[in-house]
């Protein structure tokens, strides 16, 4: 890694890492579901998924799944399959732990994937080396603490959603967990296609 892409990754990392747990986690989870929005492939958005700590759990024996893979070979007919992210403490330990090579290959990739219709400058990519991108995500970042510094208020974090896969499932669910005032309070959103 060059020394210049090594001082713009650590900027990024240092800004989102000055973040609240609450914050950090909302803000990457924010780029997922910008993400899922532009029409991806499921098994990329998976793997985004993956290397952030998500696990799968199986709705009908409440196992812990690390992959498509080991569910498919453990439980091969289920088809109540939910991704269980990481706590908010746990995803700020995860990227924390980073290096800055993979800092740069994942969370700067999924940022700039969040990012690819230019709002925030162009991600690198072989015609672009990415430093305004980085050096906007910074600023963004910075804004973000400074906003959530000046105001306290009730956040709420997706702890699971279920994940169809087959095109037989019809109800959708969302866990949600909601923070407010010093409790915590768990819920549940059914949708039905």
């Amino acid at each position: 890694m060059k020394i210049k892409t090594q001082l713009h990754t650590d900027a990024v990392k240092e800004a989102l890492l000055s973040l609240s747990d609450m914050e950090l986690y909302n803000t990457v989870h924010n780029w997922l579901d910008r993400i899922s929005q532009k029409c991806w492939e499921a098994e990329l958005l998976d793997e985004m998924q993956f290397g952030l700590g998500y696990e799968l759990e199986s709705g009908e024996t409440l196992q812990s799944y690390r992959n498509w893979d080991e569910l498919m070979y453990a439980e091969p007919d289920c088809e109540d399959v939910y991704f269980i992210s990481p706590s908010p403490l746990k995803l700020r330990r995860y990227i924390d732990n980073m290096d800055s090579h993979s800092f740069y290959h994942n969370i700067i990739y999924i940022a700039g994937k969040a990012y690819s219709d230019g709002e925030m400058g162009y991600p690198a990519n072989s015609f672009c080396d990415g430093y305004q991108f980085m050096k906007n995500l910074v600023a963004s970042l910075k804004k973000s603490q400074s906003c959530q510094d000046r105001s306290e208020r009730s956040e709420i974090f997706r702890i699971m959603n279920q994940n169809p896969n087959n095109e037989q499932f019809f109800q959708l669910s969302e866990h949600w967990r909601a923070y407010s005032g010093g409790k915590v309070t768990d819920f549940v959103l059914l949708t039905y296609s």
